[in-house]
């Protein structure tokens, strides 16, 4: 009993600890000059290079920056050999910046946090190697003895190769460095979630709901709360023999609550750990693990960003977490997020060191190795996987003019379209092949117009894909104008492995992606009202299904020249964001016919101006 008490009295001044240490200052204005860096996950060289050319640091590492703000996005851990010497970096910096007026910032990151939760799955044998000066030998021999007692081993080589490798040298000089109360562990847990520079949200993983907050004060001491509340009765029922580091995290409060039930001593400890694992701390959805407004659909996504970002009167969250597909900092949603993680660590995520720069309100991007600061770019369509880091673009050049290397019967599809392989230079990728193209020639208007609203055409891919492309939906697939053949038809870029919505209803197939059904296919009714189709089934809404991300495709019955919608969107409540009303209120005839002439006749456009008009003027803008 007497151990539990001290493990509650180790609780109660962790929680007060950390409350302290997170109840002040969250928000500074006027900064002359920020730098952010994303993950570094311990690579100590590319980190040390990259503050060097940032002017924040010197060849001896000693603090130049003056009275500079420097912000970490977290993750400085897991994966690098060099973490250790990451955390005594910036441990340094922070009282020196201060003595010279600057500051030196460290937002929590997940695999921070994973380290006072005991889950070490991704710390690297050199990692571990690190801190064999921390290990207590004796410490070690409790631990082996106890293995032989649990595992009914008998002392001996055989039983010490597999203690060894379930626990390698430095690993209990790491589980003590970062105890609640170790050297490490303890300046974690004063670590804030988020915090707001010069109108940018700094926070590690993604803009979660539970930043919608008027002040970030409480929030921090909260969530940091919650994650020394976990790490000590972690602690607590790890050392008692309860649970280890291979028990799953989610399996943990069961378990727990099982040795409770058998020891009463063990159920402050469950019961705290339970209470705390559904903290948003380890959540999906919280700070530190959301990906969603790294990877979900923009227009639908903003209405999450923009709650947030006013609740804060801020204008913009920067994010770690997520590694850019090209390893550039990226800007989202008209620069209302800006993606910072370019992989620093080279041999894991294959990317470079860079730094956010924010100099007087004037942002841009420092890459290690480049001459000076760049402009920070917009994140590029790619709609769909395809090999290595193609654009749209790109991929539009590929099927345009690459060679064609096979053609073969899809054997689906009314209009029997066929399967494409083109090749590049050394790039090969499919597409779908359509050349049904209803004639609707016709001398008069009313004849010609009701001709097109029972036409199934081809160029209503391309003009789709290209339509798609004005408004930024980022939902149809690269699709190009091609003859092959001698038959003229569309080309549309083919995804490997996707499951139709019937097919995902008939298996009862749960959507587990980080972009919810529910969020994407409002823009999908949008895109449907725009263009009027009369198509739309659920064997052609389709989702990848590692990601369950939305691709649309098959419009050659589209682009109708009807006022109002198509009969199954008549009753559909149409949800706008402001991001997509501004785009679709810049289109006009001028930019749709230089898009989709010689795809779509004039009064298909004179329609879809018309759709556009009731859209803006009927749709909800709240999610």
């Amino acid at each position: 009993m007497s151990r539990m008490l001290c493990r509650s009295a180790v609780v109660a001044l962790l929680l007060l600890v950390s409350l302290a240490a997170t109840a002040g200052q969250w928000r500074w204005d006027g900064v002359s000059r920020v730098v952010a860096v994303g993950d570094v996950h311990g690579a100590y060289t590319e980190l040390t290079g990259i503050l060097r050319e940032a002017g924040l640091i010197d060849e001896q590492l000693q603090w130049t920056g003056g009275a500079a703000h420097l912000v970490s996005m977290g993750d400085l851990v897991d994966r690098g050999a060099r973490s250790r010497d990451v955390l005594e970096l910036f441990m340094a910096l922070q009282p020196a910046a201060e003595e010279a007026g600057g500051k030196v910032h460290v937002i929590l990151g997940n695999h921070d946090a994973m380290q006072l939760s005991g889950e070490l799955e991704y710390v690297s044998a050199e990692e571990f190697a690190s801190y064999a000066d921390a290990e207590d030998p004796a410490r070690r021999e409790t631990a082996y003895q106890r293995f032989l007692s649990h595992g009914g081993l008998t002392d001996g080589d055989a039983a010490r190769a597999d203690f060894a490798a379930r626990f390698p040298t430095g690993y209990f000089g790491h589980q003590a460095m970062f105890a609640p109360d170790g050297r490490y562990g303890s300046w974690i847990l004063q670590r804030p979630v988020a915090i707001v520079i010069n109108g940018s949200l700094f926070v590690h993983g993604g803009v979660s709901e539970d930043l919608a907050v008027a002040d970030l004060t409480a929030l921090n001491a909260r969530l940091s709360g919650d994650l020394a509340a976990y790490a000590a009765a972690w602690a607590a029922l790890r050392d008692a023999g309860v649970l280890n580091e291979a028990t799953p995290f989610s399996e943990r409060p069961s378990i727990a609550e099982t040795a409770a039930a058998a020891d009463p001593d063990q159920a402050a400890a469950a019961s705290r750990l339970a209470a705390a694992s559904a903290s948003p701390v380890f959540t999906a959805e919280g700070p530190l693990w959301f990906r969603g407004t790294a990877w979900c659909n923009e227009n639908f996504e903003i209405f999450r960003v923009e709650r947030v970002l006013s609740a804060l009167n801020a204008q913009r969250a920067v994010l770690g977490h997520t590694p850019t597909v090209d390893s550039r900092i990226r800007s989202r949603m008209n620069e209302a997020v800006l993606l910072i993680d370019t992989g620093m660590l080279e041999p894991v995520y294959h990317g470079r060191p860079a730094a956010l720069l924010d100099q007087t309100g004037a942002l841009a991007a420092l890459y290690a190795g480049e001459s000076g600061p760049t402009p920070i770019e917009v994140e590029p369509r790619r709609v769909g996987p395809r090999p290595g880091l193609l654009t749209d673009g790109q991929l539009e050049e590929i099927l345009s003019r690459g060679e064609i290397v096979s053609v073969e019967e899809v054997g689906e599809g009314v209009t029997k379209p066929k399967k494409v392989k083109i090749r590049q230079g050394e790039i090969e990728v499919e597409a779908l092949f359509k050349t049904e193209s209803t004639p609707i020639d016709a001398s008069r208007r009313s004849q010609k117009n009701r001709l097109i609203n029972l036409s199934d055409r081809w160029e209503h891919e391309v003009a789709a894909y290209r339509l798609d492309r004005l408004i930024g939906l980022r939902l149809v697939p690269v699709s190009v104008e091609r003859e092959i053949g001698g038959r003229r038809g569309s080309l549309q870029l083919w995804i490997d492995g996707l499951i139709n919505e019937l097919k995902r209803e008939q298996e009862s197939i749960p959507a587990a992606g980080w972009c919810s059904l529910s969020e994407q296919w409002p823009l999908m009714f949008v895109f449907d009202a725009l263009i009027y189709n009369e198509d739309r089934t659920k064997q052609n809404i389709t989702y990848t299904r590692d990601d369950w991300m939305l691709y649309l495709i098959d419009h050659s019955r589209a682009f109708r020249t009807s006022s109002g919608r198509p009969a199954d969107l008549r009753k559909v409540d149409l949800k706008l964001s402001e991001l997509l009303a501004a785009r679709l209120q810049t289109l006009d005839s001028a930019n749709l016919n230089t898009a989709l002439g010689g795809l779509l006749e004039r009064s298909q456009i004179q329609a879809l101006l018309k759709r556009r008009d009731e859209i803006l003027r009927q749709a909800s803008r709240t999610p």
